[in-house]
């Protein structure tokens, strides 16, 4: 860049350029919102099924791959081309007043940025032209490497430039953590108080400064309650396809490993061997998660899904939506209980799959269903036996709720239902009993081994509107009975004394029978509950409130 290139410039465009991109980012992430609530929405909520069907929802799940990666790159340019202008500006005028410099003292400076004195000049003012030169170079350089900076990093998030050995997600995801190095977005800025401050902080941002911490912070974002439902969706399932493709490296090295060990899996290879199980069977339940979220899911007449949350460290978390939860009249979050953790979270979705079309069926179209696999759940009954687990995730699914309230549309409607199964059903009780409670308008607890309380209306919200039920052979409530029900021993939350109402579940068996749609007494309940029709359940006994409005 040479001098007159920089004192002459202007970065009008520049400023255009930085809007346009993040106008296009806006764009790309409006026509994904529309090709889900606009077309995938009613094709599925029609029940339209067969070989077309089939093939016009994998074209939908395509076409929505590559306008969420669009949407993710372009977000990426904006910053980086308003950091470029930044620094252009700043060498711009820098250079402008090295120049008043040289005119004040009598000074020539040639476009090529050579300094010369007067004539018969002192030694002090060759010294002086000497050192403006010097600075005037070092102008230059600074606004010839903001230039080559501005080139090369927007080269990097250009479609086909996938770094070596990634695929496109996770391409994405380094290219975001490149953006916030180049462009100083700070992560610190984001809040980490309640709900109610994200959204305000949320709210507060300028649509630019919403693209920036979205390039470079999904993995912050798709965690933060108190944010749009879409959001959120949009920076875990970058992180979701970043994830898919560590694992895939990581298995196919740990294979190569295997490949050249003498003795195969008889020999040293059995470690390998052993990891090699273990990233298959984490990378398949990741796979089987993301078909969940597919425009085609198993049965025709569902809803969109969005994913709330997503980790794969340790043994997972999973948060899944099946419609939108910040326009719903109905919402209703499914707590699972033990031994469930990322390998099990497809199955889950199944369940409140299920929920959503019972409530659908029940009248209830305007519905989200989420499974909240939000916290560490016990791996074995020797582990469940201990309630701290729940005491630690009681805070989060009271914050999850509140963040769904701060979200909410208000025109809507706003009903929310929290159901909890076994293990969950106590994460629940020591929410709604905690000092800041669960925010819910009903309860459920099916399969409930206890919730550390003796009467239902420990909850906050009325004996009426705590809701349980037992399936023929389930025995965890029994097993349960001596550990979670204190200060009264055996109360159980399926008891007549604990003052809650009972549901039928007619069909069901065992623990984990609660869902079946071939037996849908209890999914027909719960549905009612979620829906505010509370004259239509069925009960062994209690007394329901009247139906809502």
């Amino acid at each position: 860049m040479t001098l007159a290139q920089l004192r002459d410039a202007g970065f009008n465009a520049l400023d255009a350029a930085a809007r346009d991109w993040t106008a296009l980012a806006v764009d790309l992430d409006g026509a994904g919102a529309r090709t889900a609530s606009g077309v995938a929405g009613p094709l599925l909520a029609s029940g339209w099924t067969g070989a077309d069907a089939d093939a016009g929802y994998r074209s939908l799940d395509r076409q929505d791959t590559e306008l969420r990666l669009a949407a993710q790159e372009a977000c990426g340019v904006g910053p980086l081309v308003e950091t470029a202008a930044t620094e252009l500006r700043s060498a711009q005028s820098s250079l402008v007043a090295l120049l008043a410099d040289a005119s004040r003292y009598g000074l020539a400076v040639a476009d090529d940025g050579r300094v010369t004195p007067p004539p018969g000049a002192e030694a002090t003012e060759e010294a002086r032209a000497t050192r403006l030169a010097a600075a005037i170079t070092d102008v230059l350089a600074r606004a010839a490497e903001a230039d080559a900076f501005l080139g090369d990093a927007v080269g990097r998030l250009a479609p086909d430039a996938v770094r070596d050995g990634m695929d496109r997600w996770a391409d994405a995801v380094a290219d975001g953590r490149m953006v916030a190095m180049l462009a100083g977005i700070d992560a610190s800025r984001i809040p980490q108080g309640g709900p109610e401050a994200v959204r305000a902080w949320w709210d507060a941002l300028p649509e630019s400064d919403r693209r920036r911490f979205l390039v470079a912070c999904p993995e912050i974002l798709g965690g933060l309650d108190g944010l749009p439902a879409v959001v959120r969706d949009r920076a875990n399932r970058v992180v979701l396809g970043a994830t898919e493709d560590a694992l895939r490296k990581e298995l196919a090295a740990e294979q190569a490993k295997l490949a050249g060990v003498t003795g195969g899996t008889r020999g040293s290879g059995v470690r390998f061997a052993v990891r090699i199980d273990e990233l298959s069977a984490r990378l398949g339940a990741i796979e089987a998660l993301r078909s969940r979220l597919d425009f085609a899911p198993d049965g025709p007449g569902t809803a969109v899904s969005y994913l709330l949350g997503f980790s794969a460290k340790g043994d997972g978390r999973a948060v899944v939506a099946v419609g939108d939860p910040d326009r719903a009249r109905n919402t209703a979050v499914f707590v699972p209980g033990m031994g469930v953790g990322i390998e099990d979270a497809h199955k889950e979705v199944d369940r409140v799959r299920a929920l959503w079309t019972a409530a659908r069926d029940a009248g209830g179209r305007d519905t989200s269903t989420i499974t909240w696999l939000g916290y560490d759940t016990p791996d074995s009954l020797t582990h469940a036996l201990n309630p701290e687990q729940a005491k630690d995730a009681a805070p989060q699914l009271g914050k999850f709720v509140s963040g769904l309230r701060a979200t909410h549309d208000p025109a809507a409607g706003g009903h929310v239902t929290v159901i909890g199964h076994s293990y969950g059903s106590l994460v629940v009780g020591e929410a709604a009993r905690g000092p800041d409670g669960l925010g819910a308008d009903d309860i459920v607890a099916v399969g409930s081994p206890g919730m550390h309380a003796h009467d239902a209306a420990q909850f906050g919200v009325g004996r009426e509107h705590v809701w349980v039920a037992r399936a023929e052979g389930d025995h965890v409530p029994v097993l349960g009975g001596m550990a979670y029900t204190a200060p009264v021993i055996g109360v159980t939350p399926d008891d007549r004394e604990f003052g809650a109402n009972r549901f039928t579940t007619d069909g069901a068996r065992g623990h984990s029978g609660y869902w079946n749609p071939k037996h849908p007494d209890s999914l027909d309940n719960q549905a009612a509950i979620i829906t505010g029709q509370y004259d239509r359940v069925q009960l062994m006994w209690g007394a329901a409130p009247p139906p809502r409005e």
